[in-house]
């Protein structure tokens, strides 16, 4: 992009935002996947954490680069990142993956066969639907909320990224509290059963 003196400022602190960012992701996300569904809920609205704080991180900085510079450079800049067919359809699979209600574990909770792995009692029963509303309300709040369309420049990739993984954190937390409230209200072989199907409930890659 050939940066002016005016501009070099702006890119050593995108440059410096980005380092942080790398650090924040570096530091702080979990790799041990818990046993246990509220646990792996929790994990899960911890990384989210992390990814969004890292972007947030990075986007002021973007923002005030990006704005610095001319429509010859933004045009060279635009193409920095792969921009042909192929990486273009990959970026859609991967946002609609993200997204849709039908491919996020948060948002498509197996509800039928956790109910036929935990065979809840009458009193259970109550909580396991309360669940499956969360989840669908989940869904319905991802699909609403999540965007689905291909940003060409940095920043508006950006600025989609941080909207997805909002998205999807207030997701898990539509979730998380019912899921809390079954799963605690279980005994322990129902708890057991239940741990069963983390690798089962997995949406495909």
């Amino acid at each position: 992009m050939q940066p002016t003196d005016a501009q070099r400022p702006l890119l050593d602190e995108l440059r410096t935002a980005n380092a942080k960012a790398i650090g924040i992701l570096q530091g702080a996300c979990p790799n041990d996947l818990p046993s246990t569904p509220t646990g792996r809920l929790a994990a899960l609205e911890n990384r989210l954490q992390v990814m969004l704080a890292a972007v947030q991180t990075i986007r002021p900085a973007l923002d005030r680069f990006y704005q610095s510079l001319s429509d010859e450079q933004k045009a060279r800049f635009n193409a920095v990142t792969p921009t042909n067919d192929t990486a273009a359809n990959q970026d859609q699979r991967n946002l609609s993956t993200l997204c849709d209600d039908r491919s996020s574990a948060v948002a498509d909770l197996p509800i039928d066969r956790i109910a036929q792995a935990v065979r809840p009692t009458q009193a259970q029963q109550a909580s396991l639907d309360a669940l499956k509303d969360a989840s669908l309300k989940a869904a319905d709040s991802l699909k609403a909320n999540c965007p689905n369309y291909q940003a060409l420049t940095p920043t508006g990739r950006a600025a989609a990224m941080e909207t997805r993984l909002q998205a999807m954190l207030d997701a898990v937390r539509t979730v998380q509290p019912a899921l809390t409230r079954f799963y605690d209200g279980l005994s322990d072989e129902q708890k057991a059963r239940f741990n069963t199907l983390r690798s089962a409930s997995r949406p495909a890659a």
